[in-house]
């Protein structure tokens, strides 16, 4: 089972607000839970991506370190920066993704990228904060369950709303 989230990071800067999307799975993975998250540039920054940084709920023993995967040129072989450790208290952990200064792997306006990603021996739980390109104000993820969740709930709401359709159709003779 997945789950489908999309997180909306905003910042406030110059009384302007900002906007820009990460969606992420969350996915059992034998005995852990694998976290792939999709950074989406609408271009609200005002420019391109080069950073993301994210605060997660959990101790970084929690972490699998050694597997936290990196899109190409963020922390990978062909470069970038790749920071994690603990965050502002013991049960608090962050990793922060950066681009190569060369602004060839920098996130274009209108582009996602794909391959940020880590295994947790939990599931990390909520809040999970968000920031882009070294801000310093956090915005808190906002789940959005994957559409086949959505049957567990509509479903049962769908099938009463029937009944109570035909229940109201025989009473009045119109069925």
């Amino acid at each position: 089972m997945s789950k489908r989230i999309l997180i909306f990071l905003t910042t406030l800067t110059a009384g302007l607000l900002h906007a820009d999307s990460l969606t992420y799975t969350i996915t059992p993975n034998a005995g852990q839970f694998l976290y792939e998250f999709t950074l989406t540039n609408s271009g609200a920054t005002g420019g391109t991506l080069f950073d993301l940084f994210l605060s997660l709920p959990t101790d970084i023993g929690n972490i699998d370190t050694a597997t936290i995967g990196t899109p190409v040129g963020w922390g990978d072989g062909n470069g970038g920066l790749l920071f994690f450790g603990p965050d502002a208290s013991p049960s608090a952990a962050f990793i922060e993704w950066a681009a190569d200064g060369s602004t060839l792997f920098d996130l274009g306006v209108g582009d996602s990228l794909s391959g940020f990603a880590f295994n947790s021996s939990v599931d990390v739980g909520t809040p999970i904060l968000f920031a882009l390109n070294g801000a310093t104000d956090f915005a808190t993820a906002q789940g959005i369950p994957e559409p086949g969740t959505g049957w567990l709930v509509f479903a049962p709401l769908a099938l009463l709303g029937w009944r109570v359709w035909a229940r109201s159709s025989r009473q009045t003779g119109c069925g």
